[in-house]
């Protein structure tokens, strides 16, 4: 949100503009019975903050803030007196951003114990991050809130690009099968608000003007809890020991719990500066209702993408004398703090949002932007390009996560977008060490190896975008692979010629490797017990052979790949994605696939049925409907299965699974979707960060305990 809203009514049954200058949540009479007596419910002193550190020449807007919703523990009075910390807790989360708040979220979903700790007084009010992949969309799905951020901004339909006056590209921006289709636009401080108002509905608070100032992990064997942290009340000193499992680092880009691990930071900090403009304007500029990028070989380029409430966003990159200025004074105040990194954000700059409007109008010539409302933010950064050395100490005790592991330009959306995905992955893998379900040593150093791939990818694809839009000549940042050694890739770089050709040959080029990666649905796959290479023992009845297609993997969709989505029916009455039926941050989902149950597959999956879901199959072993989520697809109409169900051998599967049932055509549904033998069947299991862990044939259900036999352990008998 850009501003706060006025006045509105819903007399007439939709939302309009309300004449009265009160709105009614304001007004006292709402609040007051026939007879004078008072309403027992009050609404607490609203603070209207600016939004922006600077004002154009029609001043800056404002935002009402709410501190007794958002500010956790710095809310006012006693809003919160149902709140009492522990001592001792699962997890300690330093840093209250968008990947601490994920974390929080997906853990309190999964009955962990934490506390959360952030150094300022209130979230992000507005500005910072601008827009969610529909990637980021499904996990925020899969915890309940996606409609709250899916329906607030625009979504990017359109992209157009221009250098030097000539179109190089004006067409439909990327879009996948998810149901989300392409970027969401919505400010930082929204997604936190969201995910605040969640932590409160499940009695977490974010302890503000707090900080964890030091910590020691004894990791002997003997405590429960091997992480001793101290926290330190920013505003009056006091202290506080609190002991923990787990500790992860979620505190930013200069993030201390990174420093005092010692973890390089490996990367560049390039001499790229961009102000943000995030305002009305009135243009002659023909696309604005759509991302664009415009790009002068003389100026620099600008980024413009499309917000809420008529705003637009520009990216202005600031170039010649006044970047390397800015560069030695963020230079010089990155060595006065001792910090090995400093923020990206730079608050030296001495741009006013008029300088940063005119240099924009050289970009964009021959077109005209002009202000046209207040400023909503203002902004200067310095793109860094950086991952962390490990996300992970050896001990697997801390981990750190969003812009504390990995940091890179605004191109591909990746810094709010990653937060969520560095949160699906590490959550569920805490959640399962911390209730001894899991092999920790085999499991949590799979958080690293995936994640720090994946970053390794943003910076190339996000830093490779960069250097075309800002004419840069520079090297993209060397980092390490899972080992010692640099990572090789094949990302190339443009050759900025000037040439309109060149440009289009490498956009073309830069699109066909990275469009899904830029919308979260396609990313690096690392082999792991969670994520085999091949299939395992027991997979095949036969081996497979080229004369023999039966006998090919049971689906097409690569382990370590996102689980599709398809359309299905959920019940007579409703249709919907798979993911509908995929809910639960802890569970792992287990698709079986059956056909119409009819012929050859229905031996084969009743003996998944009598072995795998007996009392010495995975489903027993392993924690049963606490820990999977049976999912049957079933090519069939609802009340044609009925019958094929109920013969005795698939009792267990009635009383274990939810049905879904494919009924859409053969080449759009979900059978197709996934690659599936009709003859055979398949049993696809998805992890609980919805990503494919493995598949096996039906009846070889001792491939998918040998798979879960892994990473996990047997519950001790009681």
């Amino acid at each position: 949100m850009a501003r706060s809203l006025p006045p509105r009514t819903w007399k007439h049954g939709f939302v309009a503009p309300a004449t009265e200058s009160v709105p009614l949540w304001a007004d006292d009479r709402y609040f007051t019975a026939e007879d004078g007596k008072k309403a027992h419910m009050k609404i607490r002193a609203e603070a209207a903050k600016p939004t922006s550190s600077a004002t154009n020449n029609l001043g800056r807007s404002e935002l009402r803030s709410w501190p007794h919703l958002y500010s956790g523990t710095q809310s006012p009075g006693d809003t919160h007196i149902w709140w009492k910390p522990e001592t001792e807790v699962d997890v300690i989360i330093c840093g209250g951003g968008p990947f601490g708040l994920a974390v929080a979220m997906n853990l309190a979903r999964q009955g962990i114990s934490f506390r959360i700790v952030d150094k300022s007084e209130s979230p992000c009010l507005t500005g910072r991050a601008d827009g969610l992949h529909p990637r980021a969309l499904e996990y925020l799905e899969s915890w309940g809130v996606s409609t709250e951020a899916a329906e607030e901004g625009p979504i990017l339909n359109s992209t157009v690009v221009f250098r030097n006056g000539v179109k190089l590209f004006h067409g439909e921006s990327s879009i996948c099968d998810s149901r989300y289709k392409g970027i969401h636009i919505l400010t930082q401080g929204q997604v936190e608000r969201v995910y605040i108002r969640d932590l409160l509905r499940h009695q977490a608070l974010v302890e503000r003007c707090k900080t964890v100032d030091s910590f020691v992990v004894q990791d002997n064997g003997v405590s429960s809890h091997p992480v001793t942290a101290t926290f330190k009340d920013l505003k009056n000193g006091e202290t506080e020991v609190v002991r923990a499992k787990y500790l992860v680092g979620a505190d930013g880009a200069s993030s201390c719990i990174r420093e005092k691990l010692q973890i390089p930071f490996d990367g560049l900090a390039t001499d790229c500066f961009w102000v943000i403009l995030d305002c009305q304007f009135k243009t002659d500029y023909p696309h604005i209702l759509g991302f664009n990028i415009v790009i002068s070989a003389e100026h620099g380029g600008c980024i413009i993408i499309p917000r809420e409430q008529g705003h637009t966003r520009f990216y202005v990159q600031v170039t010649g004398e006044r970047a390397a200025k800015m560069a030695e004074a963020r230079d010089r105040i990155r060595r006065a703090n001792g910090s090995t990194v400093g923020e990206t954000q730079v608050h030296e700059h001495n741009i006013t949002p008029e300088e940063a409007l005119e240099h924009l109008n050289k970009i964009m010539t021959p077109w005209k932007v002009e202000f046209a409302s207040a400023m909503s933010w203002f902004a200067v950064w310095r793109v860094n390009e950086r991952v962390a050395r490990s996300f992970s100490t050896a001990d697997q005790r801390v981990h750190i996560g969003g812009d504390a592991s990995h940091v890179h330009s605004v191109l591909g959306a990746f810094g709010l977008n990653s937060s969520i995905y560095d949160a699906a992955n590490l959550s569920w893998k805490l959640t399962l060490s911390v209730k001894g379900v899991a092999k920790p040593d085999v499991l949590l150093p799979t958080y690293d190896a995936e994640r720090r791939l994946f970053a390794n990818r943003v910076i190339r694809a996000s830093g490779a975008y960069l250097r075309f839009i800002c004419n840069l000549n520079l090297p993209l940042a060397q980092l390490r692979g899972l080992g010692d050694d640099l990572e090789t890739h094949d990302e190339n770089l443009p050759t900025l010629d000037g040439t309109a050709g060149v440009d289009q040959h490498w956009l073309g080029s830069f699109f066909s490797r990275n469009a899904m990666f830029l919308l979260g649905v396609e990313g690096p796959i690392v082999q792991s017990a969670i994520c085999p290479q091949v299939a395992m023992k027991s997979t095949f009845s036969t081996a497979p052979t080229a004369s023999n297609p039966s006998s090919s993997l049971p689906t097409s969709v690569v382990n370590g790949g996102r689980a599709p989505s398809p359309r299905v029916c959920l019940d007579r009455n409703c249709t919907g994605y798979l993911y509908d039926r995929m809910k639960g941050v802890g569970k792992f989902h287990i698709l079986i696939f059956v056909s119409d149950l009819k012929g050859s597959v229905r031996g084969r999956v009743a003996r998944l049925v009598e072995t795998g879901l007996g009392p010495s199959g995975f489903w027993s072993r392993y924690g049963g409907g606490e820990l999977f989520n049976l999912v049957v697809i079933i090519k069939s109409l609802q009340h044609e299965v009925e019958e094929s169900l109920d013969a005795p051998e698939f009792a267990s599967l009635r009383d274990k699974a939810t049905l879904v049932y494919d009924d859409r055509a053969p080449d759009d549904d979900a059978h197709y979707c996934y690659g599936i033998n009709h003859a055979r069947g398949a049993v696809v299991v998805v992890r609980p960060d919805l990503l494919v862990g493995m598949s096996a044939w039906p009846e070889c259900p001792e491939a998918i305990a040998d798979y879960f036999g892994g990473f996990l352990q047997e519950p001790k008998q009681k």
